[in-house]
């Protein structure tokens, strides 16, 4: 929700809409709270677009990466439960579909490494002869 609102920081979006509802806004965006971690890490990121002195950009990095480490993680810019390619077999069965689980999934592994961990004694194949069990 804030890395939406960073993206349209400086528009005409950016002021529109204030009395509606973050989720209900379009695009849905949530401004960061002023003096909050995430302010902070916006107010050094601009910097760091436009610092052109390279030692001082990888100080700006490690200010960043501190407000991470005391306070986070975050994420900037990223979208949640987009699609991911889980491959399973075809015939491998009872493993849970993206709609199936809250709010479609995770995103990245590092979360919760969905779906190996969802109930997988509960999966099994088909044609159990074909991939060196028994029926």
């Amino acid at each position: 929700m804030e890395g939406r609102f960073y993206s349209v920081r400086g528009t005409e979006k950016e002021k529109a809409e204030a009395d509606v509802d973050p989720w209900k806004r379009t695009p849905p965006r949530l401004e960061a709270e002023k003096g909050g971690p995430i302010e902070k890490l916006w107010t050094i990121y601009d910097q760091s677009k436009v610092e052109p002195d390279v030692m001082k950009r990888h100080k700006l990095v490690w200010d960043m990466i501190k407000i991470h480490v005391e306070n986070g993680p975050f994420v900037q810019g990223t979208v949640a439960n987009f699609k991911r390619v889980i491959p399973t077999s075809i015939d491998l069965r009872n493993v849970p579909m993206p709609e199936d689980l809250t709010l479609g999934g995770f995103t990245d592994p590092w979360i919760h490494p969905t779906p190996a961990v969802y109930d997988p004694e509960s999966w099994f194949f088909d044609n159990p002869e074909a991939h060196g069990g028994q029926a």
